[in-house]
C-alpha cells in the first residue's frame, strides 16, 4: 500500500472518527441525554462555563482577572477558575456559541477534544515509519480509549491532557531528531497554562517519555550526548514556563494557600495496597467498558491494544525501553503508593493512567506494522494471553462468569481477531480482506465498548442513567430558586445569601448554581479553596466543611450567619413550622413552585430575611485573647466573635475581652432501641412467623407486607437491669408451652442459642458503655445497627436556645468482608435458611464488594430537625478526611425540646470519647449585641469587585473587621496612606485603625499577576526571538 500523503491521512482519519463518534455519542441522540453529569456536571462545570461566556462577553480579556463576590465569601476569578476554563483552550470557544446555546456548546467541545485528542496523537505519530495503517488505527484507539469516555461525560476537561501529552512527547522526539525546540515550548507552555494538576503529571510522563527515548538511542547504539539533551531539553521547558507565567504563577500560589495543603488526610488515603475487591475488578476492566474497577483506574483499551502490549513484551529484548515502560505502567497501576505519589503526593487516585494511553498505542502500531511476520510463537502467546485472560476474569469472579453479558462481545472480538491473524492464509484471504476484517472487528470492538459504558440497553444503572436530559441543566441554572433570587438581586446595599439546610433535599448544598444567580450565594465548590476559610470552619467546627466546600451553608449556624452577614435565606415553603431555622430570620415573601423535572424542590421556596446579619466591613472595640481563644469550643468560639475581633495584628490601645460563656452543657440519660435486634428466643418466633407469613402473601400474590409485633413497638433500654427484665419475659420456659414456639425452634437449636446470646452480650456491652453517657453505637450480629435516645433530664432548658450535639473522640469500626460473612450466616440461622457450601460462597462473592473504607453516616433527629455527619470513605478521592470531632447543630427553637435520637450506617460501630449537648441562648441581649456591631459599620460603604471603600469613624482605636477573605492581594490605605493588613476571626482581612474618622480603601490584585505579566513578556520576546533566529539559518542555509 502506497504511502498516503499527509493531508490525506489527516483526511481519513477525520471520516473515520466521524463515524465512530456519530455511532458511539449517537446513543445520546436517542436517549434525549447531553453530556453533563448529574454530579459535578451539574454542580460545577456547567456553572462555571456560564460565567466563563458571561466574563468572556463582558470586558474580556479583563474580567478574567480580580476578586468575584459571586464565588461564595469572595474570591480570585483566575485562579478558582484555573482548575477549569482559564487554561483551557477549547473553554474560550464557548463564547462563540449563543447565549441560549451554551448546553449545546457544552457538548461539542467534548466532541471537539476527542477529536484533537486522536489528531495530536497522528501528529505525533507521523514522525515515526509506521504504515499509515498503523497510526490510523492507533491513532482511533488512542481517541476511543475507556479513560477518555469515561471522562467526556464525568470531566471533559480531563480530556485536554490526553492532547496536551502527545505534543510533548512530540516536542521531545523532535529535538532527539536535532529540530527545532519551539513546538515543544509552545506544548509547554500550554501544559503549564492549563492546570497545575495536569502540568504536575504530564511533567512525570514527559520525563518518562524523555528516558524512554534516551534510553533507546542507547539501544540502538547511537547514543546522544547527554548534556547537550538535556540543554536541548531545559531551553523549551524554561520558555515555556516564561509564556505561561501570567497563569501559571497566580495559580501555583493560589495552591499554595489552599485546603488541600492543610488536608489531615494521610498519604494514599492510608493505603499501602488497594482493598481486595479493587484488585479483583481488575480483569473486568480491561477491554471491557470503562469505570469498573474504581480509583479511576479507567481501562477499556481495545482488544487491538490488548494484543499489541503482549506483543511487545513477549519481545521485550526488541523493544526493551517500551517494555520496561509498559510494565512499570501496569504494575504502578495496581499500587496506591504510585497513585497518590503521581497525584501530588495526596489521594491514590490512578487518573494518571491517561500517561499510558500514548504508550499502549505505540505497542499497537508497534504489533500492526508486523501483522505480515507474526510467528506461531506470537500466536500461542496471543492465545495464552486471551485464556489467562479471561481466566482471571473467572476467578476474580468468584469461579463464574456473572459479567454484564454484553462483555461477552469484547471478549469474543478478542478472540475473533487472532483467529483472522492466525488463519487469514488458511482461510484464502487477500491482504485487503484481511485488513478490512481486522477494520471491522476494531471497529466493532471500539463501539462495543462505547455502547457498553453509555447505552441504557446494556447498562441500565449506568452512566445514561446519571447524565442529565437535554434542556435540564439550563433550565435548572435559571429555576433553581423558583424565581425567589429576582426579589434578593433588587435589594439594596451588599449583602449574602444562603440555602437552607436541605432545601434540595439533600443534608447540605453541593452546587455551584448560585454561582450565576446575583445573590452572593455563599455557597462555593472548587478544588481550589481558600485555606483561610477553611482554617475558619476547622476553628468553630463547621460540620459541613471540606476541601472543596469549606464554606457551604455554614450548618444553619445563627451567629456563623450573621457573622458572614447572611441576610436572606432560601428554604423550602414547606419547611415553616416543621424544621427549625437560625434564630431571628423572618419570613419576607414566597414563591410558587417552578419544577425542572425531577429536580426541583417540590414545593416552592420561601425567603427569609436576618435583621441581624453584620455588614462586609465594621468595627470592632474589644478583642480576644488567642490563648483564651484556643481554649474555647466551637460553640464559644463561634460566640465569642461577637464580642471581639481575633486579630494577628496590632492590638495597641484596643481592650482585650474577657469572654464568658453562656452556654450550658445538659444532662441526658442514653436508652438504646432493640426492638429489631434477635436477642430472645421469643423474638426469633416473631421474626420467623412474619417471613412466613410474607412468604405466603407473596406466594399468594397479594403482595401484602406483614406488620409483625417487633415493627410495630419499639424497646427502648436503658441499663443493663433493663435488658435482664426485658429477657425474663421471653424466656425458655414461657415459649416450651407454645406449640408454634416449639416447631419453630426445633431445628439448629444450638446454633440458634449461641446467635442470640451474642446478641444478648451485644446488647449488655452497649448499655454498659453508654451508661454515663453517649459513647458506643453498635450493631447486632446481623450487622442491624441499633438507634439510640437521649432523653434530656430538664428539656425546660432548651426553650429559647439553639442546640448543639458535640461528638469528640471519633473511633470507627469498619465494616470488613468477615463482618459480611458472618453477618449473613448469622441471619441464615435466626431464619432457619438451609446455608450450604454453594450459598457460602456466594456470600463470599458478595462480600468482596464490601470495601472497609469507613465511609458512614449518622442521623440526629429531633423536635423538628433533622441533621446529621457523613464520613467520606478512605476510597473517596477528592475529599476525604478523617474525622475525630463533629458540632451539629440541632437548631433553634422557643419550645422545649425532650428527646435526641441517632441512627447510623455504613459500619459496624462508631465510638465518642465524648458526647454533649449544648444550649446556647438566643434572646434579645444577643439581638442588641448584633445590633450594636451593625451601628459601627463603616459609613458610605462602597462594594466593587477589586475595590471595597467606607469611612470608619470611632473615638477609640478598633480593629476594622470583615468577612472578606483573607488574602495577600488585599491592600489597604487609610486616609491615602497604605497600612497594614492583618487576618481577623482566623481567616478573614482586618485591620488596627486609630482613634477619629478614616476613609478607607481596600483594593485587590491576584497575587503573583505583575510578576506572571513580567515573565510572559519575556517568554514571548525569547520565542519569537529565537524563531525568527530558526527562520534565518534555514534561509541562511538554503
Amino acid at each position: 500500500m502506497k504511502r498516503l500523503t499527509s493531508k490525506k491521512i489527516y483526511a481519513q482519519f477525520t471520516i473515520l472518527f466521524t463515524i465512530l463518534v456519530c455511532i458511539i455519542y449517537g446513543i445520546f441522540l436517542l436517549t434525549g441525554k447531553s453530556f453533563i453529569w448529574w454530579g459535578d456536571g451539574l454542580a460545577q462545570h456547567y456553572p462555571i462555563l456560564v460565567k466563563f461566556y458571561d466574563l468572556l462577553h463582558h470586558g474580556f480579556p479583563g474580567s478574567l482577572f480580580g476578586w468575584s463576590w459571586a464565588l461564595g465569601l469572595g474570591a480570585d476569578k483566575l485562579t478558582t477558575f484555573s482548575y477549569y476554563v482559564t487554561g483551557d483552550p477549547f473553554a474560550y470557544l464557548i463564547a462563540v456559541f449563543p447565549k441560549n446555546r451554551i448546553e449545546m456548546g457544552y457538548n461539542l467541545l467534548v466532541i471537539l477534544r476527542l477529536f484533537c485528542s486522536g489528531l495530536a496523537f497522528l501528529i505525533f505519530s507521523r514522525q515515526f515509519k509506521f504504515k499509515p495503517q498503523s497510526q490510523l488505527l492507533g491513532s482511533l484507539a488512542y481517541t476511543f480509549t475507556g479513560y477518555s469516555l469515561f471522562v467526556s461525560v464525568r470531566h471533559p476537561f480531563f480530556l485536554l491532557p490526553m492532547i496536551l501529552f502527545p505534543l510533548l512527547a512530540y516536542g521531545i522526539e523532535r529535538i532527539f531528531r536535532g529540530k527545532s525546540w519551539l513546538p515543544l515550548a509552545l506544548a509547554v507552555a500550554v501544559t503549564l497554562a492549563s492546570n497545575f494538576y495536569f502540568a504536575y503529571i504530564l511533567a512525570i510522563g514527559s520525563f518518562a517519555y524523555a528516558a524512554m527515548r534516551y534510553a533507546r538511542s542507547w539501544i540502538d547504539h547511537q547514543p546522544m550526548p547527554l548534556f547537550k539533551t538535556l540543554w536541548q531539553l531545559v531551553k523549551p521547558v524554561v520558555t515555556g514556563f516564561l509564556l505561561s507565567a501570567i497563569l501559571f504563577i497566580p495559580s501555583v500560589i493560589a495552591m499554595m494557600q489552599s485546603t488541600r495543603v492543610n488536608s489531615t488526610a494521610q498519604f494514599a488515603n492510608g493505603y499501602w495496597f488497594y482493598p481486595v475487591n479493587f484488585y479483583l475488578s481488575v480483569p473486568s476492566s480491561i477491554i471491557t467498558s470503562p469505570g469498573r474497577a474504581g480509583f479511576w483506574l479507567s481501562m477499556g483499551i481495545s482488544t487491538l491494544t490488548f494484543l499489541g502490549i503482549v506483543y511487545v513484551l513477549s519481545h521485550y529484548r526488541r523493544y526493551l525501553a517500551l517494555s520496561v515502560t509498559l510494565t512499570l505502567i501496569l504494575v504502578g497501576s495496581l499500587s496506591p503508593v504510585v497513585a497518590a505519589i503521581m497525584n501530588g503526593g495526596s489521594t491514590p487516585s490512578d487518573r494518571w493512567i491517561l500517561l499510558g494511553c500514548l504508550f499502549f498505542s505505540l505497542a499497537l502500531m508497534i504489533f500492526v506494522d508486523h501483522f505480515s511476520t507474526l510467528t506461531r510463537y506470537d500466536y500461542r502467546v496471543m492465545v495464552g494471553a486471551a485464556i489467562i485472560l479471561v481466566g482471571l476474569v473467572w476467578v476474580a469472579n468468584g469461579f463464574i462468569f456473572d459479567n454484564p453479558i454484553h462483555d461477552s462481545v469484547s471478549y469474543g472480538l478478542l478472540f475473533a481477531l487472532i483467529g483472522v491473524l492466525a488463519l487469514r492464509q488458511q482461510l484464502g484471504l487477500s491482504s485487503k480482506m484481511a485488513w478490512g476484517t481486522v477494520w471491522a472487528i476494531f471497529g466493532l470492538n471500539l463501539i462495543s465498548n462505547g455502547y457498553g459504558f453509555f447505552s441504557p440497553n446494556v447498562s441500565p444503572d449506568g452512566i445514561n442513567s446519571e447524565l442529565l436530559t437535554r434542556g435540564l441543566a439550563t433550565a435548572y441554572q435559571k429555576k433553581y430558586l423558583d424565581g425567589a433570587d429576582k426579589y434578593v438581586r433588587e435589594q439594596s446595599g451588599f449583602y449574602r445569601s444562603s440555602t437552607g439546610k436541605y432545601y434540595d433535599y439533600k443534608a447540605n448544598a453541593s452546587t455551584n448554581v448560585g454561582l450565576n444567580n446575583g445573590t452572593h450565594d455563599i455557597m462555593s465548590y472548587y478544588s481550589v479553596q481558600n485555606k483561610w476559610l477553611g482554617q475558619f470552619s476547622n476553628a468553630v467546627q463547621n460540620t459541613q466543611a471540606n476541601m472543596n466546600k469549606p464554606i457551604n451553608q455554614l450548618d444553619g449556624r445563627t451567629s456563623l450567619s450573621n457573622l458572614l452577614g447572611v441576610k436572606y435565606l432560601f428554604i423550602r415553603s414547606n419547611q415553616l413550622g416543621t424544621q427549625t431555622l437560625p434564630y431571628g430570620y423572618h419570613k419576607v415573601k414566597s414563591v410558587k413552585d417552578k419544577p425542572t423535572r425531577l429536580y426541583g424542590n417540590g414545593v416552592g421556596t420561601t425567603i427569609l430575611k436576618s435583621n441581624n446579619a453584620l455588614p462586609l466591613a465594621y468595627l470592632q472595640t474589644s478583642i480576644l485573647s488567642q490563648t483564651q481563644f484556643n481554649h474555647l469550643n466551637g460553640v464559644d468560639r463561634e460566640q465569642a466573635m461577637t464580642y471581639g475581633a481575633l486579630t494577628t495584628g496590632s492590638r495597641k490601645n484596643v481592650k482585650t475581652v474577657d469572654y464568658h460563656s453562656q452556654a450550658q452543657t445538659l444532662d441526658y440519660t442514653t436508652s438504646v432501641n432493640t426492638t429489631r435486634v434477635l436477642d430472645s428466643l421469643q423474638k426469633v418466633v416473631q421474626n420467623r412467623q412474619d417471613d412466613a407469613d410474607q412468604k405466603s402473601a407473596d406466594h399468594q400474590g397479594t403482595g401484602v407486607k406483614t406488620d409483625s409485633t417487633m415493627a410495630t413497638t419499639s424497646t427502648w433500654l436503658s441499663t443493663p437491669e433493663d435488658l435482664d427484665k426485658e429477657l425474663a419475659t421471653a424466656n425458655n420456659e414461657k415459649l416450651k408451652k407454645s406449640s408454634a414456639g416449639k416447631a419453630l425452634l426445633s431445628e439448629n437449636r444450638v446454633q440458634l442459642e449461641t446467635a442470640v446470646r451474642e446478641n444478648q452480650q451485644i446488647v449488655k456491652n452497649n448499655l454498659k458503655a453508654n451508661e454515663d453517657g453517649l459513647h458506643e453505637l453498635t450493631s447486632s450480629n446481623t450487622g442491624q445497627r441499633l438507634s439510640y435516645r437521649l432523653t434530656l433530664s430538664k428539656p425546660e432548658l432548651t426553650k429559647n436556645t439553639e442546640l448543639y450535639l458535640q461528638l469528640d473522640g471519633i473511633k470507627v469500626q469498619p465494616r470488613t468482608m468477615t463482618d459480611s460473612v458472618t453477618n449473613t450466616k448469622n441471619k441464615n440461622t435466626f431464619n432457619n435458611t438451609p446455608y450450604p457450601f454453594d450459598s457460602q460462597l456466594q456470600t463470599w462473592r458478595k462480600a468482596t464488594s464490601v470495601t472497609g473504607d469507613g465511609a458512614y453516616n449518622v442521623q440526629v433527629k429531633s423536635k423538628h430537625n433533622l441533621t446529621g455527619y457523613n464520613q467520606l470513605g478512605s476510597t473517596n478521592l477528592s475529599d476525604y478526611e478523617p474525622k475525630t470531632s463533629q458540632l451539629l447543630n440541632l437548631g433553634y427553637s422557643k419550645t422545649a425540646r425532650k428527646t435526641v435520637d441517632i441512627t447510623f450506617e455504613g459500619v459496624q460501630g462508631i465510638s465518642y470519647k465524648s458526647a454533649k449537648i449544648i444550649a446556647v441562648p438566643m434572646n434579645k441581649s444577643y439581638s442588641q449585641r448584633m445590633q450594636q456591631l451593625k451601628k459601627q459599620k463603616l459609613t458610605q460603604l462602597s462594594v466593587h469587585n477589586d475595590v471595597v471603600t467606607g469611612t470608619a469613624t470611632s473615638d477609640q482605636a478598633t480593629i476594622l473587621t470583615t468577612s472578606i477573605p483573607y488574602s495577600k492581594g488585599w491592600q489597604l490605605t487609610v486616609d491615602g496612606h497604605p497600612a497594614k493588613t492583618s487576618r481577623v476571626n482566623v481567616g478573614f482581612v482586618g485591620a488596627h485603625l486609630p482613634a477619629g474618622t478614616h476613609k478607607i480603601k481596600l483594593t485587590y490584585q491576584t497575587p503573583g499577576l505583575k510578576l506572571g505579566e513580567l515573565l510572559t513578556l519575556g517568554g514571548m520576546i525569547i520565542f519569537v526571538s529565537a524563531g525568527l533566529f530558526q527562520l534565518w539559518r534555514r534561509r541562511r542555509s538554503e
